[in-house]
């Protein structure tokens, strides 16, 4: 399998934090966190205008009033490959502030002449929470916030591929994206307190090199959520300078971006794209 050259994105103009479905939604107060919306529009941009750099393809739906977190598109569809063709599989979104997005990628895929999937278990949040090792074609899959562990069995039939599963114990990381980055076939970063010694273990017989987030720069940068789209250059929120020299010390690019607005939500570079074959 290669590296996908087309993702998706959605784009901000109704980006807004109306409810809080994770703990980074409210402030210190416990009040909803509020967005500058020409911030976030600037801060949106420059992710795409960084993807694009990189030689990548940008594909934009257009965001929705209503449905401020539909441009976190990480997490409404799993893209895959079967017999040489294009496949989507539709997610099944565990709040029902959310559920009214997936309807728009669908619109998309058929647009597109995707062979669509749906789930008969639920809930299911995409890449959010099952992630592509691009080099080996293996599925890394998180379970325990967002997605039940029920539904991978159903996917594994869906797209002919095993899964390895991570059980998530910390609702600051309620996404496999925000604790794990997989960045190439050896390769991965990890948030440890994310995880289970189970799931410790598991990364560990998966990856022969792994390279742990710092605890408080995963949560207040979220930089377990960096995200590759080709195995060498590295996006990823900045300021999270420990990571950072960790990943420049394993002979990856790192390309800092601000996505400051997005964390107000619960989310950043890896949850903002969908990357698409």
């Amino acid at each position: 399998m290669n590296w996908p050259k087309t993702m998706l994105m959605v784009s901000p103009e109704y980006f807004e934090v109306k409810y809080s479905i994770n703990p980074h939604m409210l402030d210190k107060d416990g009040q909803l966190n509020k967005i500058d919306k020409t911030k976030a529009l600037q801060q949106w941009t420059g992710l795409k205008s960084t993807f694009e750099t990189l030689g990548m393809s940008v594909e934009v739906i257009p965001g929705q009033e209503d449905l401020p977190d539909m441009v976190f598109c990480a997490n409404q569809t799993f893209p895959f490959t079967k017999n040489g063709e294009r496949h989507i599989l539709l997610s099944e979104m565990d709040s029902e502030y959310r559920q009214p997005e997936v309807q728009f990628f669908e619109s998309w895929a058929k647009n597109k002449t995707y062979t669509i999937h749906k789930l008969n278990n639920k809930p299911f949040e995409g890449m959010g929470d099952a992630l592509w090792n691009y080099e080996t074609n293996t599925i890394f899959a998180g379970y325990g916030f967002r997605t039940t562990p029920a539904v991978y069995s159903e996917i594994e039939k869906i797209v002919d591929q095993k899964i390895i599963t991570f059980e998530l114990k910390d609702s600051r990381f309620y996404h496999l994206d925000t604790c794990l980055a997989i960045l190439n076939k050896d390769t991965a970063a990890y948030v440890p307190e994310a995880f289970t010694q189970e799931g410790l273990s598991t990364l560990n017989q998966n990856f022969s090199n792994l390279i742990a987030v710092p605890l408080d720069e995963a949560e207040a940068a979220l930089a377990g959520n960096m995200c590759t789209p080709n195995g060498k250059d590295i996006i990823i929120q900045q300021g999270a300078l420990k990571t950072n020299q960790a990943l420049n010390d394993n002979g990856f690019n790192v390309l800092e971006v601000e996505t400051s607005e997005f964390l107000k939500s619960g989310g950043s570079v890896f949850c903002m794209k969908q990357l698409l074959f």
